[in-house]
C-alpha cells in the first residue's frame, strides 16, 4: 500500500522519524538539529539546521527494502514519546514551519520505500505474535487467564475511580508538579497484546515499544484466531477520534496534569471507553502510519474536548473478546544483542544460535 508522505510530517513522532532518517543520510544533521535544539531561540542555529537539511539527498531511501530497514529512525521516535513531560527540545524544533518544509523529501523518500510499504497495512491475521519481555533468568509469562470482558470491566472501575479520587485530590492548577496515569490504552488490564511477526526480529513489539523497560529477553508465542475478528483500525488522527467520539469516557482530571504538560491544553479529555468498544469490535490494531501521525498530539472533538493517544505502539493490537488464542506448544525465545530500548537494537533468536 502507499503512503502519503504528509502522513509522515502531521505529527511528532513522524517528524522524529524523518529527522532520524536524515541523521542517518547526512553526518552534519545531528550535530545541526542538537545545537538548534540547545539554542532555540538562536535564528543562526535554526537557519544552519534548515540549510543542512536541504543538502540531504534522500535518494538512497528510496531502495531501503527491508521490514527491518527503519527500525533505528521509527525507534527513535518511539523512544521519545513522552506523556509526562513537555515536549523535548528536538521535537519543538522538528515542529517549526521552515522545517517542516525541509523535510517533505525525505518524507517522500521514506513514504516510497518498499520497506515502508506495511507501515499502513490493516491488521496481518496470520502472522500475529504474542511476547513477554523479561529479564534474563526470568521466568517468561505466557498470558493472564481472565476473560477480557472481566479485564474490561475492572479495568473502567479502576479508570473512573481514579478520575474521581483525582478530582477529589489533586490540584485544580494543570500546571501544579503532579501525575498520575497517562495512557489512553487498557495497559495494565492483562488483556492480550499482540503484533505482527518479522523475519529477522520476531515481532514488532521487540523493536517498537512505547515507554518500554529495556529487558532483554524474550518469548514469543504464535496466537490463532477462534473465529473471523471484528477489527478496528486507526489508520491515523482521524479514526482515532472517530473510536473515542462513538465510545466516550472522561478522563479530564486523571489526565488533567500529564496531558497539559505534553499538550498545554486545559480542558475536557476523553479516552475511548474500552468495554464499550469490546461490545462492537473484538479487536483495534494501530498501524505504523496511523502511530507516527496520531500519537503525543492533542485531537479535538469538539470545541471543549480533545483526545491524545498514548500508550499505544506501532502495529499493537490490544484484543476485546475470545476471538484469539496463544499457541503455547511452541514458544521462541530470543535475545537482544544490539542496542538498548527501541532505537537500533537486534534481536536473536536463541533457537538459531
Amino acid at each position: 500500500m502507499s503512503i502519503p508522505a504528509e502522513a509522515l510530517l502531521v505529527g511528532p513522532r513522524g517528524r522524529r522519524l524523518c529527522l532520524s532518517v536524515a541523521c542517518a543520510l547526512h553526518e552534519s544533521v545531528w550535530s545541526a538539529w542538537l545545537e538548534a535544539a540547545r539554542h532555540p531561540s538562536d535564528r543562526r542555529a535554526h537557519a544552519d539546521l534548515v540549510a543542512v537539511l536541504h543538502d540531504v539527498d534522500p535518494t538512497p531511501v528510496r531502495s531501503w527494502a527491508s521490514v527491518e530497514s527503519f527500525t533505528g529512525p521509527v525507534g527513535d521516535g518511539v523512544d521519545a514519546a513522552m506523556y509526562w513531560q513537555p515536549p523535548d527540545d528536538q521535537d519543538v524544533v522538528a515542529a517549526r514551519p521552515d522545517v517542516v518544509d525541509a523535510l517533505r523529501p525525505i518524507a517522500a523518500a521514506v513514504a516510497a520505500a518498499p520497506g515502508a510499504a506495511w507501515w499502513s497495512a490493516p491488521l496481518d491475521r496470520e502472522h500475529q505474535r504474542y511476547a513477554d519481555l523479561h529479564d534474563p533468568g526470568v521466568a517468561a509469562d505466557p498470558a493472564d487467564a481472565d476473560p477480557p470482558g472481566v479485564q474490561l470491566a475492572a479495568w473502567r472501575a479502576r479508570t473512573v475511580e481514579d478520575d474521581v479520587r483525582a478530582r477529589a485530590t489533586r490540584p485544580q492548577d494543570p500546571a501544579a508538579n503532579h501525575g498520575g496515569e497517562w495512557w489512553s490504552v487498557p495497559a495494565s488490564s492483562g488483556l492480550f497484546r499482540t503484533t505482527r511477526a518479522l523475519p529477522a526480529s520476531g515481532s514488532v513489539r521487540l523493536l517498537w515499544e512505547e515507554d518500554g523497560l529495556g529487558q532483554e529477553e524474550a518469548t514469543l508465542w504464535a496466537v490463532h484466531l477462534t473465529r473471523s475478528p471484528r477489527v478496528y483500525e486507526v489508520d491515523g488522527p482521524a479514526a482515532w477520534v472517530e473510536l473515542v467520539r462513538r465510545y466516550p469516557l472522561d478522563v479530564s482530571w486523571g489526565r488533567r496534569h500529564d496531558w497539559f504538560k505534553v499538550t498545554g491544553r486545559v480542558g475536557t479529555w476523553l479516552i475511548p471507553d474500552w468495554r464499550a468498544v469490546g461490545q462492537d469490535w473484538d479487536a483495534v490494531h494501530l498501524t505504523v502510519l496511523g502511530y507516527l501521525g496520531t500519537a503525543t498530539r492533542a485531537l479535538p472533538l469538539d470545541d471543549d474536548a480533545a483526545t491524545l493517544l498514548g500508550g499505544f505502539s506501532p502495529d499493537e493490537t490490544y484484543w476485546l473478546t475470545d476471538a484469539v488464542e496463544v499457541d503455547l506448544t511452541r514458544p521462541e525465545h530470543w535475545t537482544m544483542t544490539v542496542g538498548a530500548g527501541t532505537a537500533d537494537v537486534e534481536w536473536q533468536n536463541r533457537a538459531a544460535e
